[in-house]
């Protein structure tokens, strides 16, 4: 850590394979500005000090989409940012992990193409405590654009 701080995060790729091929879990702020959306993400935050890169990722991903009894797989990259680099000075952990084949909680809904959708708020009392986010699996290959460069390492994922 320098004077400045340094910001230590986790970026999860979820993975699963149904019936219908490999999904990647994703999701949206439910309570977004239509007129300045956050985009489409995957879980992701910080890691507390201490924490390894498997117990960040499964926090983070029951955290923000309520999903747990989840693998960790491995790490597939990182990014680091400068401290004049805007979100720096940061390291960015990009990690695999996997969940098995019917991974929605309770409460989960199948939309008209089929997919279990879900809302999560979030608890706690940390930066994201309150917000809900709008979850659901994506099939890969991704056909829609990933917010933030979060997608930088998806094509490191093993089979």
């Amino acid at each position: 850590m320098s004077i400045y701080g340094f910001h230590h995060r986790v970026v999860c790729y979820v993975t699963r394979t149904t019936e219908r091929g490999r999904e990647l879990l994703v999701f949206e702020h439910a309570d977004d500005d239509p007129q300045d959306p956050s985009g489409v993400q995957v879980p992701a935050g910080g890691m507390l000090p201490y924490e390894s890169l498997e117990d960040a990722a499964l926090r983070e991903v029951k955290e923000e989409t309520g999903l747990s009894g989840l693998t960790y797989v491995e790490q597939v990259g990182f990014v680091e940012l400068g401290l004049y680099d805007e979100g720096g000075p940061s390291m960015s952990n990009f990690v695999h992990v996997v969940a098995p084949m019917s991974s929605e909680p309770a409460g989960s809904a199948e939309s008209s193409e089929g997919v279990a959708t879900w809302k999560h708020t979030v608890g706690g009392d940390g930066e994201d405590a309150g917000m809900t986010f709008a979850c659901w699996w994506e099939p890969l290959p991704l056909t829609i654009e990933l917010a933030g460069g979060q997608a930088t390492f998806l094509d490191r994922l093993g089979a």
